[in-house]
């Protein structure tokens, strides 16, 4: 049986979803009372595009970027779709007829989403919304009323969705860059605690979980500092477990494994990396494996890899900045 674990979903950063939903809710109070007002029939058409669009992108790496594209290309392929349907379409009577027009459109279209790289998401997104702008019913309807109001609903739609992220913009990767170090450093002290709630693999599965938040960040200095959190405070706890399962005794060298790990335990807090503690505790390890290294029974020097190879993880938190500078406010003199 496969051993039960929590989901790392718990653990998503809730400041940032709480955010979403609101602006989501904004927006879509916004367009349903406008559209109740009104008396629009096409609002339920604006109000379903407002919300896929807050929902769909509010897990974006540039949102307000993407939906400037998105609203781009309605409008083009609105203008378009009215060319198309009542200049070429009212005159076709034959689907072979269409067809003709349609596939040397596509291939043209595809050709030019290879040839111009900088507009390539432009024109991939109208290849692909043209479908449902020129869709053909049977038997075929030209109400520009219709086509008009519908047309209207998606920009709208759309439109006043980024009217929202521009209003309630996301949080800044830095923001979201600190939440996820703080969760790192509370998972770590718990690791060094006596009876740590996460076992080995799930803290390690945590820490990928976090730093892969970041992964389609723009903001490559935030995604850089909380990866190197990551990578520190893994290797540090991969090691403390392997000092937890070193073999049990009951002379000398289990306490003396017994005190390495009671050393850990002042050196990190929420806050960030205690440097005094963290000094004394590094000297103190490295004493104590000098000392082990000239023992004549083979378990002290094989315990003494294991404090040495500790003491080379914690070393790397000597180069984390003191809490509250610039680690935590990630900014470029870092």
């Amino acid at each position: 049986n496969v051993p039960g674990s929590p989901a790392l979903a718990r653990h998503t950063d809730y400041l940032e979803a709480l955010w979403s939903g609101f602006r989501t809710f904004c927006a879509l109070m916004l367009v349903g009372a406008w559209s109740i007002t009104t008396q629009w029939e096409s609002g339920t058409a604006a109000l379903t595009l407002a919300a896929i669009s807050c929902v769909l992108y509010s897990v974006a790496a540039s949102p307000f970027n993407s939906l400037t594209l998105l609203l781009r290309t309605l409008v083009l392929l609105s203008l378009f779709s009215f060319v198309v349907k009542f200049g070429l379409m009212v005159q076709i009577s034959d689907l072979w007829q269409f067809l003709l027009f349609l596939f040397p459109l596509l291939t043209t279209m595809q050709l030019l989403k290879l040839q111009m790289q900088k507009l390539a998401g432009l024109w991939g997104q109208l290849i692909v919304f043209m479908g449902s702008f020129i869709s053909v019913t049977n038997p075929p309807v030209y109400d520009y009323a219709d086509f008009l109001n519908d047309n209207l609903a998606k920009i709208l739609g759309v439109g006043l969705a980024w009217l929202a992220f521009a209003v309630l913009r996301p949080g800044s990767d830095a923001r979201k860059s600190r939440r996820h170090i703080r969760e790192l450093r509370r998972g770590f002290v718990d690791q060094l605690s006596r009876k740590p709630h996460l076992r080995e693999s799930e803290y390690e599965s945590l820490v990928y979980h976090h730093v892969s938040q970041l992964n389609n960040s723009q903001d490559a200095l935030s995604r850089r500092w909380l990866l190197r959190w990551g990578v520190v405070l893994l290797n540090c706890s991969h090691v403390v477990w392997q000092l937890r399962g070193w073999e049990t005794r009951s002379d000398p060298l289990s306490q003396v494994r017994d005190v390495c790990i009671s050393l850990l335990r002042d050196v990190m807090s929420e806050r960030g990396v205690q440097q005094r503690p963290l000094e004394a505790t590094l000297n103190e390890l490295q004493r104590i494996c000098d000392t082990l290294a000239r023992h004549h029974l083979p378990a002290a020097r094989d315990l003494a890899s294991i404090i040495w190879r500790l003491h080379c993880s914690l070393s790397q938190l000597e180069q984390a900045p003191p809490p509250g500078t610039i680690g935590d406010q990630i900014t470029p003199q870092a």
